[in-house]
């Protein structure tokens, strides 16, 4: 017999998430430092540490706190849930690209069995054409369904492993599903705010004066007070 889901106690505030960095006197020069770690993240360096303080944040917020904004004054403490963060995201984008690899593969095996056993036959190029232009279809649209999937699920189990300081917490799959169901219109919330800030964020340079990769940094903050509430809001369905 399934166990009924929790019901959260409201809403989350669309605008808070979106609004709130303003409020710490401080936010800019805490933006700014976060823009280096974003761009920092091209080279995978700055990863850990973004992932860290947006985990930081998550759990401030969760708690209750006004002005979740931390000081970047503990660079380990940043690094060591940046990682547990980081390795649940790798391991399963990992296991996506293999759902998504082997079929390829396997196609492109087929089909290069099939072109060599036709040989030189002019008749057989024409079937060939449209099996491979299907099987490239077929392929678009597993990466499709793939990679919706991923972003509806991947942010739930990044919440339980910041939440739960456990990176075995990222792959409770069944207890992962548990929180979505229970806070399903919250949670959706959640992931147009990080939409509507990341669009945003593309204007970072023009709109902010900070530019680009604080924008983006911002854009993570708004997802992780977000989802900070939504487990306020619920905290057994976590």
């Amino acid at each position: 017999m399934a166990i009924a889901a929790p019901k959260p106690s409201g809403s989350i505030d669309f605008g808070r998430a979106i609004g709130f960095v303003t409020d710490d006197p401080e936010w800019l020069k805490k933006v700014l430092v976060g823009g280096v770690f974003a761009l920092l993240c091209a080279i995978l360096v700055g990863v850990p540490f973004v992932f860290g303080y947006v985990a930081r944040v998550l759990r401030r917020v969760a708690a209750g706190e006004t002005r979740p904004l931390p000081e970047w004054d503990d660079l380990g403490g940043f690094f060591g849930d940046g990682v547990r963060l980081f390795g649940v995201q790798l391991v399963y984008s990992l296991g996506a690209s293999v759902v998504i690899g082997v079929p390829a593969l396997m196609a492109v095996l087929v089909l290069a069995g099939l072109g060599a056993a036709s040989g030189d036959a002019g008749e057989a190029r024409g079937p060939l054409a449209l099996l491979a232009v299907l099987g490239f279809v077929a392929l678009y649209a597993v990466i499709l369904v793939v990679a919706l999937v991923l972003a509806i699920y991947l942010p739930a189990a990044l919440v339980r492993v910041a939440i739960r300081e456990s990176f075995a917490k990222g792959f409770a799959v069944r207890e992962i599903f548990f929180f979505i169901r229970a806070n399903l219109g919250n949670y959706a919330l959640s992931l147009v705010a990080y939409l509507v800030a990341a669009f945003v964020a593309q204007f970072g340079l023009l709109l902010c004066f900070v530019g680009i990769f604080p924008a983006m940094f911002w854009s993570y903050l708004v997802v992780a007070h977000a989802l900070g509430q939504t487990v306020r809001l619920n905290p057994t369905s976590l």
